[in-house]
Protein backbone atom coordinates (compact mmCIF):
# COMPACT_ATOMS: atom_id res chain seq x y z
CA UNK A 1 0.00 0.00 0.00
CA UNK A 2 2.56 2.50 0.81
CA UNK A 3 4.32 1.65 -2.54
CA UNK A 4 1.45 2.39 -4.25
CA UNK A 5 0.63 5.78 -2.46
CA UNK A 6 4.74 6.66 -3.44
CA UNK A 7 4.42 5.55 -6.89
CA UNK A 8 0.92 7.81 -7.45
CA UNK A 9 2.22 10.67 -5.39
CA UNK A 10 5.67 10.44 -7.64
CA UNK A 11 3.70 9.76 -11.01
CA UNK A 12 1.82 13.44 -9.85
CA UNK A 13 4.73 15.19 -8.73
CA UNK A 14 6.05 14.53 -12.30
CA UNK A 15 2.88 15.24 -13.85
CA UNK A 16 3.11 19.09 -11.70
CA UNK A 17 6.82 19.66 -12.18
CA UNK A 18 6.17 19.21 -16.27
CA UNK A 19 4.17 22.13 -16.99
CA UNK A 20 6.06 24.50 -13.83
CA UNK A 21 8.17 26.26 -16.66
CA UNK A 22 5.12 26.90 -19.02
CA UNK A 23 3.11 30.04 -19.29
CA UNK A 24 0.09 29.98 -17.52
CA UNK A 25 -2.92 30.62 -19.93
CA UNK A 26 -6.23 30.37 -17.80
CA UNK A 27 -7.54 29.93 -14.39
CA UNK A 28 -10.59 28.30 -13.61
CA UNK A 29 -13.40 27.63 -10.70
CA UNK A 30 -16.55 26.07 -10.40
CA UNK A 31 -18.66 23.86 -8.87
CA UNK A 32 -19.89 20.20 -9.55
CA UNK A 33 -22.54 18.15 -8.88
CA UNK A 34 -20.34 14.97 -6.94
CA UNK A 35 -21.03 11.43 -7.78
CA UNK A 36 -24.13 11.79 -10.08
CA UNK A 37 -23.87 8.19 -11.70
CA UNK A 38 -24.04 6.14 -8.57
CA UNK A 39 -25.40 9.00 -5.97
CA UNK A 40 -23.55 7.03 -3.30
CA UNK A 41 -21.90 9.96 -1.88
CA UNK A 42 -22.83 13.50 -1.33
CA UNK A 43 -21.72 17.03 -1.35
CA UNK A 44 -20.72 20.02 -3.96
CA UNK A 45 -17.02 19.92 -5.14
CA UNK A 46 -15.57 22.91 -5.64
CA UNK A 47 -13.00 22.87 -8.73
CA UNK A 48 -9.93 25.03 -9.44
CA UNK A 49 -7.94 24.45 -12.25
CA UNK A 50 -4.83 26.12 -14.15
CA UNK A 51 -3.85 25.35 -17.49
CA UNK A 52 -0.85 26.19 -19.34
CA UNK A 53 0.06 27.31 -22.94
CA UNK A 54 1.19 24.00 -24.99
CA UNK A 55 4.42 23.56 -25.18
CA UNK A 56 6.49 23.46 -28.41
CA UNK A 57 6.73 19.83 -28.29
CA UNK A 58 3.51 18.32 -28.24
CA UNK A 59 2.65 20.01 -31.25
CA UNK A 60 2.59 17.03 -32.87
CA UNK A 61 -0.47 16.20 -30.70
CA UNK A 62 -2.93 19.33 -31.92
CA UNK A 63 -1.05 21.36 -29.31
CA UNK A 64 -2.83 20.45 -25.96
CA UNK A 65 -2.67 22.53 -22.72
CA UNK A 66 -1.25 21.21 -19.55
CA UNK A 67 -3.37 21.37 -16.41
CA UNK A 68 -3.60 20.92 -13.05
CA UNK A 69 -6.75 21.02 -11.05
CA UNK A 70 -8.26 19.82 -7.78
CA UNK A 71 -11.78 19.01 -6.80
CA UNK A 72 -13.04 19.45 -3.20
CA UNK A 73 -15.49 18.05 -1.22
CA UNK A 74 -18.31 20.32 0.60
CA UNK A 75 -19.10 17.13 2.91
CA UNK A 76 -15.74 16.08 3.46
CA UNK A 77 -15.67 12.91 1.43
CA UNK A 78 -13.38 12.02 -1.83
CA UNK A 79 -11.35 15.12 -3.21
CA UNK A 80 -9.58 14.95 -5.91
CA UNK A 81 -6.61 16.22 -7.67
CA UNK A 82 -5.35 15.46 -11.47
CA UNK A 83 -2.81 16.44 -14.13
CA UNK A 84 -3.01 15.83 -17.70
CA UNK A 85 -3.56 17.50 -21.11
CA UNK A 86 -6.73 19.36 -22.67
CA UNK A 87 -7.30 19.91 -25.98
CA UNK A 88 -9.83 22.95 -27.36
CA UNK A 89 -11.37 23.48 -30.62
CA UNK A 90 -13.74 25.90 -31.68
CA UNK A 91 -16.82 25.34 -32.49
CA UNK A 92 -18.16 29.15 -32.94
CA UNK A 93 -16.07 32.49 -32.55
CA UNK A 94 -17.78 32.25 -28.64
CA UNK A 95 -18.21 28.53 -28.68
CA UNK A 96 -15.58 26.35 -28.20
CA UNK A 97 -15.62 22.83 -26.60
CA UNK A 98 -13.39 21.17 -24.79
CA UNK A 99 -12.04 17.13 -24.23
CA UNK A 100 -9.22 16.49 -21.18
CA UNK A 101 -7.45 13.17 -20.44
CA UNK A 102 -5.02 12.75 -17.11
CA UNK A 103 -4.24 11.21 -13.87
CA UNK A 104 -5.70 11.79 -10.64
CA UNK A 105 -4.81 11.36 -7.30
CA UNK A 106 -7.66 10.94 -4.84
CA UNK A 107 -8.29 10.18 -0.58
CA UNK A 108 -11.62 8.12 -0.90
CA UNK A 109 -11.82 5.05 0.18
CA UNK A 110 -10.49 2.04 -2.05
CA UNK A 111 -12.27 -1.13 -0.89
CA UNK A 112 -14.62 -2.31 2.06
CA UNK A 113 -14.71 -5.79 1.12
CA UNK A 114 -12.39 -6.84 3.48
CA UNK A 115 -14.67 -6.29 6.02
CA UNK A 116 -17.10 -8.82 7.34
CA UNK A 117 -20.61 -8.56 5.52
CA UNK A 118 -22.40 -7.40 8.30
CA UNK A 119 -19.83 -5.21 10.06
CA UNK A 120 -21.11 -1.74 10.81
CA UNK A 121 -18.25 -0.13 9.32
CA UNK A 122 -18.36 -1.98 6.27
CA UNK A 123 -22.33 -0.84 6.26
CA UNK A 124 -21.99 2.76 6.57
CA UNK A 125 -19.22 2.74 4.42
CA UNK A 126 -21.04 1.00 1.38
CA UNK A 127 -24.21 3.62 2.24
CA UNK A 128 -22.56 6.26 2.25
CA UNK A 129 -18.83 6.12 0.12
CA UNK A 130 -17.81 5.14 -3.72
CA UNK A 131 -15.03 2.15 -3.63
CA UNK A 132 -12.76 3.48 -6.55
CA UNK A 133 -10.23 0.64 -6.09
CA UNK A 134 -7.33 2.71 -6.33
CA UNK A 135 -6.10 5.86 -4.87
CA UNK A 136 -4.85 6.64 -8.63
CA UNK A 137 -7.59 6.93 -11.16
CA UNK A 138 -7.93 8.20 -14.85
CA UNK A 139 -9.82 11.87 -15.30
CA UNK A 140 -11.63 12.32 -18.27
CA UNK A 141 -13.25 15.60 -19.42
CA UNK A 142 -15.64 17.01 -21.87
CA UNK A 143 -16.85 20.43 -21.64
CA UNK A 144 -17.99 24.02 -23.40
CA UNK A 145 -17.30 27.13 -22.81
CA UNK A 146 -18.89 30.64 -24.03
CA UNK A 147 -16.41 33.81 -24.55
CA UNK A 148 -17.78 36.16 -22.48
CA UNK A 149 -14.93 39.11 -23.68
CA UNK A 150 -11.65 38.26 -24.62
CA UNK A 151 -10.95 37.07 -21.09
CA UNK A 152 -13.61 35.87 -19.52
CA UNK A 153 -15.26 32.75 -20.41
CA UNK A 154 -18.24 30.65 -18.68
CA UNK A 155 -18.94 27.17 -19.47
CA UNK A 156 -20.29 23.33 -18.38
CA UNK A 157 -18.37 20.63 -18.06
CA UNK A 158 -18.74 16.91 -17.34
CA UNK A 159 -15.89 14.60 -15.91
CA UNK A 160 -14.98 10.93 -15.10
CA UNK A 161 -12.66 9.39 -12.36
CA UNK A 162 -12.12 5.83 -13.15
CA UNK A 163 -8.84 3.55 -12.76
CA UNK A 164 -10.56 0.97 -15.50
CA UNK A 165 -9.03 -2.01 -14.10
CA UNK A 166 -5.70 -0.80 -15.54
CA UNK A 167 -4.34 1.82 -12.39
CA UNK A 168 -6.18 -0.23 -10.16
CA UNK A 169 -8.03 -4.20 -9.97
CA UNK A 170 -11.60 -5.36 -8.12
CA UNK A 171 -13.68 -2.69 -6.94
CA UNK A 172 -14.35 0.48 -9.50
CA UNK A 173 -16.93 2.44 -8.68
CA UNK A 174 -16.14 5.53 -9.88
CA UNK A 175 -17.08 9.63 -9.98
CA UNK A 176 -19.09 11.03 -12.34
CA UNK A 177 -19.60 14.77 -11.59
CA UNK A 178 -21.34 17.68 -13.84
CA UNK A 179 -20.70 21.20 -12.88
CA UNK A 180 -20.60 25.01 -14.06
CA UNK A 181 -16.78 26.90 -14.45
CA UNK A 182 -16.11 30.68 -14.85
CA UNK A 183 -12.43 30.74 -16.23
CA UNK A 184 -10.42 33.44 -17.29
CA UNK A 185 -7.73 33.71 -19.87
CA UNK A 186 -4.49 35.96 -19.66
CA UNK A 187 -4.24 38.31 -22.59
CA UNK A 188 -1.14 37.59 -25.06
Amino acid sequence: MRLALLASSALIACAVAAPAHAQLSELRAGVAAHDVYNGTEDGVQIVVEALFDSPDFLSWAFSPRPYLMGSFNTAGLTNLGAAGLAWEGGLTERFSVEGSFGISYNDGVKDFAHLPPDDPERLRLASTRAALGSRTLFHMRLGTDYALTDQWRVGVFYEHYSHGQILGNGRNQALDEVGVRLGYRFGR
